[in-house]
């Protein structure tokens, strides 16, 4: 989300108040909201609310509490615990050992999101009968405020689903200071199908075809993010289809992201349809001018501050996460971040830093290395480091949905074009094509693709996301987990066969605020 004006904010407090307390704060009382929503500045307001509430449940409150990277990332082989500057939460995704006490484990964020678009979604069709004739929202930015509102309340119960399972559903706002906040938790396939539901909404009331602003949700956006969900429920055929319609929308740059795509699956899917090799950085850098951005989120540190972020800050700042250390080291990936023909390591992790702990992912072509893979000196990258810059978090970009169809075609049988679309890819990243000799069977063909979506959306928020929809966790995870153990010399019991762990177990807090609730088992209290 772009700069929130400082004269907002005091409105974005109040409505966040009444959305928080779904989960833990008191009620907010009907005579407080009654000096808002009458107008479109307020509905403008509101909307940058909900942004900002989403922004810092990604990337966090204060330093190194990115949750896009915890949830995303930590659990996963991408990354590690720093052992000299661990934190518990670290130490617990480390081992696999997550108890109700880790801070990541409380979804209010998420909620308060939720609770800010279900306030904006009751309000804002009231605005035109009570705001004058100049103060009134034009139908067209009605209908875009409401989807981007239904998109976001789909968007963070999704992110509760895949990490929590079952959950409270809400859809309403509390209005009332007797209102029960209290609710028990409905199953995770309930909580899908809402998100599915108020996605099919927000594709209905937005215009199709229009160059999008990537900060926000459109049209390119709601299409991923029902895509991604039909992924996860393994329903290929509705992912296919949803596929096709992101390959309908428009990019940031005013191109069609596979215009030969949208019919006969398999068809398209070229390599110009990608950002150059040379400009790889750039997508990551700025977004709003590559032709492969579909959502990006913005934290503007003049407005907001430094980002700060664990495991992927581009200075070695004490993190308590890093980069998986056999990645770095090798074998592990096949000695990726070596390679001498990828341009991704170099411009994905300082691959010269001895604590393997310095992202370059977000930052350049003024960081540490350009585009064409130009290295600063060490003292050039050294002041850099000190100087906090803008971050640009891709929540979906073309390369993911291209990986995301050739999983599905895959799946489909249809192994020939699975492979052109994962070459396209893997290509673009300057490495050579494979051949379907290579990939002849499905598990090969999927195995080559979540490699290439390790390598290609490296501290992007994906990857644990990938190994559970796939149901890789315990064939990647339990030799890494067993490392790990024997490195500390604990017994070697790897990640277990329970693979009710995939889930996260609820906060405490979460427990204490809501008697309806019970804990994911098998974690206790």
């Amino acid at each position: 989300m772009k700069l929130i004006p400082a004269y907002l904010f005091c409105f974005v407090l109040i409505i966040g108040i009444g959305c928080k307390k779904w989960v833990k704060e008191e009620p907010l009382s009907d005579g407080t909201l009654d000096a808002f929503f009458k107008s479109k500045y307020d509905a403008d307001a509101a909307i940058a609310g909900m942004y900002g509430g989403f922004q810092q449940a990604m990337y966090g409150e204060s330093q190194f509490n990115n949750r896009y990277t915890y949830w995303g990332e930590g659990r996963s082989d991408n990354m590690e615990r720093q052992a000299q500057y661990a934190s518990g939460e670290s130490t617990e995704m480390h081992y696999n050992s997550l108890t109700s006490n880790n801070k990541f484990a409380d979804w209010t964020p998420l909620y308060v999101v939720i609770g800010r678009a279900n306030m904006n979604l009751e309000k804002f069709p009231l605005i035109n009968t009570i705001a004058p004739p100049a103060d009134q929202l034009t139908q067209a930015t009605l209908n875009s405020y409401m989807a981007q509102c239904y998109a976001m309340r789909a968007v963070c119960y999704y992110y509760i689903a895949r990490v929590w399972g079952d959950a409270p559903i809400r859809t309403t706002p509390y209005l009332q200071i007797v209102a029960n906040p209290e609710g028990p938790r409905k199953p995770v396939d309930s909580v899908l199908a809402l998100s599915i539901s108020d996605l099919r909404a927000a594709y209905n009331l937005t215009v199709k075809g229009a160059k999008p602003t990537v900060w926000y949700i459109g049209e390119g956006a709601i299409a991923a993010t029902m895509a991604d969900i039909f992924m996860w429920k393994h329903e290929y055929d509705s992912a296919i289809v949803w596929l096709k319609n992101v390959w309908k929308a428009k990019s940031p740059t005013g191109t069609t992201y596979n215009a030969a795509g949208v019919t006969t699956s398999g068809s398209g899917g070229a390599l110009g349809d990608l950002e150059v090799t040379g400009n790889w950085k750039t997508i990551f850098t700025n977004p709003s001018a590559v032709k492969e951005t579909i959502w990006t989120l913005h934290w503007d540190v003049t407005a907001n501050g430094c980002p700060c972020m664990a495991g992927v800050s581009k200075s070695n700042n004490n993190t308590p996460l890093r980069m998986y250390e056999f990645i770095f080291k090798g074998p592990y990936l096949g000695n990726w971040v070596k390679s001498t023909t990828d341009v991704r390591p170099k411009q994905t992790f300082d691959v010269f830093q001895s604590n393997w702990d310095r992202g370059l992912k977000w930052y350049g072509p003024s960081g540490f290395v350009t585009p064409s893979g130009t290295y600063l000196t060490n003292t050039e990258a050294g002041n850099v480091a000190t100087v906090d810059a803008n971050v640009y978090l891709p929540m979906y970009r073309l390369a993911d949905m291209y990986l995301l169809y050739a999983e599905a075609l895959n799946k489909k049988g249809d192994r020939a074009n699975a492979l052109k679309y994962l070459n396209v890819v893997h290509q673009r990243a300057g490495n050579s094509a494979y051949i379907l000799t290579q990939v002849n069977t499905e598990p090969m063909m999927e195995d080559t693709i979540l490699v290439e979506r390790q390598k290609e959306l490296f501290a992007e928020g994906k990857r644990w996301f990938d190994l559970v929809r796939t149901d890789h966790v315990l064939q990647v995870m339990d030799p890494v987990l067993k490392q790990r153990q024997n490195l500390a010399g604990a017994d070697t019991v790897g990640f277990g066969g329970d693979k009710r762990k995939y889930l996260w177990p609820l906060h405490r807090n979460v427990l204490n605020a809501n008697s309806q609730l019970v804990q994911n088992p098998p974690y206790g209290g």
